[in-house]
């Protein structure tokens, strides 16, 4: 057993970059593991939709193309091991379509693993035989009772763990192809088989969850989407990252030398409180993980040591993601120039909505957004009065039970270029075309209603070296200083004039409420955010924008702040609908030395 275990990750969602697989393993061929994660809340439901179209479809097609571009790297003896769900409802099929693309490649035979079993969609009808009192599957977020969403459900898939990944690995595979699997997990279960560590050896299996939190969304870690953004090396090679995971569970988080962006104290503390909800308690389905514990510790060369994370018992209960159907959509853009460009876009949004309705259309919501004023978060008041702006982009968006009231929309969208205000252009899209919606729906399940299985579907036949491996040297260095902090950190001389100048922060969508992570860029600006950034203050800063209530969870290892912010995406036509608006909106709250 080597020292170190080392896993990179080459995909972040569905539609990243599909080249990153091959050129991170042509800068780290000696990698044990690479890790791509293909599934958010509703991917499935899109597979769904493409299954019913094909039997044989259901799974990320994109990620075929990915093994496809590997062929070389297998041809000429690599052997970094691919855990994936890009399998989605059909990860057989994905597996099928896989062993045919490595096979017109030329590549050796790699054996591949399927793990199935996170389906329960026929649990959730009632369709199965099963002691299911227990199992009222309420929506976590609003306590509705699932008969009334039932008859119209499309998916419902658990959050599976490690454990049957781990299996797969035992039995040889090269490739694992699994459908919804806990994030985390993809990185877990590699870490569970090269070390020999037991399913219940909570701190091991925290670090390592840990880890894979880090690493799940791709160059999230390093520099993508940073507060500091502007200021990351060459972003057009921005590298996907690579966790060296230790074997008592602490990791480095890396990147291969001369690649874009950078490793550092600020974009992996970004990171790692990126949508966790109460850190005290991350859930996953191995293990429950506190951050309250955990050290970040900058050791330079796009190097961060990550230690000391707590775990506790695994949840009685699996999350699952399930969908249904929930009428039409459609939106559609058009760019309004001219003096009082912003009151011509308004009225001309209304004009199209007033149509729909006079063509006896009901729309069961609707938003009218004028890009470029500040409207994808309205909370942040504009310095600028709108009777100044000379352009802005009209959004109007739009869904109903029924399909012909967003066709209506669509057909009276576009006259607005000849009837609607001079300067009206942006318009060679042509129509926004009506889409199904399709509602997330979270609850749990109790985990004896889920049955992972594990299927060789094909066998390689070249044995695989166990290589030992060690951390390399580093020198150390502090965190916390300005030069980990980056060139934004605000010179002590100067007064904050906006929570910005102390803090940088991420926020993203927790179901139809939103985590924003806010770590000070200073341990000393720590003491500011504690008294000034109170819950309240937050709640009221969102209020505008449906805001219920604000949570705040402290970090003080961290020197950072998490907010639960209820009930702020529960408008889903806003063009933010999934929160990554709101950590920047926040930033720009008045600050100082008085709230």
């Amino acid at each position: 057993m080597s020292s170190v275990v080392r896993i990179g990750n080459a995909q972040g969602f569905w539609g990243d970059r599909g080249s990153a697989a091959a050129e991170l393993l042509a800068r780290e061929p000696e990698l044990d593991y690479l890790t791509l994660d293909y599934l958010a809340e509703v991917s499935l439901s899109i597979m769904a939709v493409q299954r019913d179209r094909d039997p044989n479809a259901g799974y990320a097609r994109d990620f075929v193309e990915v093994v496809r571009s590997l062929a070389d790297y297998f041809k000429s003896g690599g052997r970094c091991r691919i855990v994936t769900n890009a399998g989605g409802l059909n990860p057989q099929g994905c597996a099928a379509a896989c062993v045919a693309a490595l096979a017109q490649a030329g590549s050796p035979p790699l054996s591949i693993a399927v793990v199935s079993g996170d389906d329960v969609l026929e649990v959730l009808r009632g369709n199965v035989d099963s002691e299911i009192s227990n199992c009222k599957f309420e929506n976590l977020d609003s306590g509705q009772p699932l008969t009334d969403v039932r008859d119209r459900l499309v998916t419902a898939n658990a959050y599976v763990g490690a454990a049957p990944i781990v299996e797969a690995l035992r039995l040889g595979a090269d490739i694992v192809i699994t459908g919804r699997i806990a994030d985390p997990s993809l990185t877990v279960a590699p870490c569970v088989h090269h070390f020999g560590w037991s399913l219940t050896d909570w701190d091991r299996l925290a670090g390592a969850t840990v880890a894979g939190h880090l690493i799940e969304c791709g160059v999230q870690v390093t520099g993508g989407i940073s507060t500091d953004w502007l200021e990351m090396p060459d972003t057009a090679d921005l590298s996907f990252p690579i966790v060296e995971v230790d074997e008592d569970g602490s990791c480095v988080v890396t990147k291969p030398a001369n690649t874009g962006g950078s490793v550092d104290e600020r974009t992996v503390t970004e990171q790692l409180v990126y949508e966790i909800g109460n850190p005290d308690e991350y859930l996953s389905p191995d293990v429950t993980v506190s951050f309250q514990s955990l050290t970040v510790q900058d050791l330079g060369d796009d190097r961060v040591r990550v230690s000391g994370a707590r775990g506790g018992p695994a949840p009685t209960t699996l999350k699952v993601s399930a969908t249904f159907r929930d009428g039409f959509r459609a939106a559609g853009m058009l760019t309004i120039f001219g003096r009082d460009a912003v009151t011509k876009a308004r009225r001309a949004g209304e004009i199209v909505l007033q149509r729909v309705r006079n063509a006896g259309f009901e729309l069961r919501d609707s938003f009218i957004e004028c890009l470029g004023t500040g409207a994808s978060v309205p909370a942040v008041p504009s310095r600028i009065d709108e009777s100044q702006f000379l352009e802005t982009v009209l959004r109007i968006a739009v869904e109903a039970d029924d399909r012909l009231a967003v066709e209506c929309f669509a057909r009276e969208l576009m006259p607005l270029v000849t009837a609607g205000p001079q300067g009206t252009t942006g318009y060679a899209e042509g129509r926004p075309h009506p889409k199904p919606v399709f509602r997330y729906w979270p609850c749990l399940i109790d985990r004896d209603l889920v049955h992972p299985r594990v299927e060789l579907v094909s066998e390689g036949v070249v044995p695989r070296p166990t290589v030992g491996r060690t951390l390399l040297p580093v020198t150390e260095r502090l965190c916390g200083t300005v030069e980990t902090m980056g060139k934004s950190a605000r010179p002590a001389s100067q007064r904050p004039q906006r929570l910005g100048d102390l803090a940088y922060a991420r926020s993203g969508d927790k179901g139809t409420g939103a985590n924003i992570g806010v770590v000070a860029r200073t341990p000393e600006n720590y003491g500011l955010l504690l008294a000034q950034l109170t819950a309240e203050r937050v709640g009221e800063f969102f209020a505008s924008m449906g805001a219920s209530e604000a949570i705040r969870y402290e970090l003080p290892n961290l020197h950072a702040l998490n907010f639960v912010v209820k009930g702020i995406l529960s408008r889903p036509l806003r063009v933010d609908a999934q929160g990554k608006a709101l950590g920047q909106a926040l930033l720009e709250m008045p600050f100082g030395d008085q709230p």
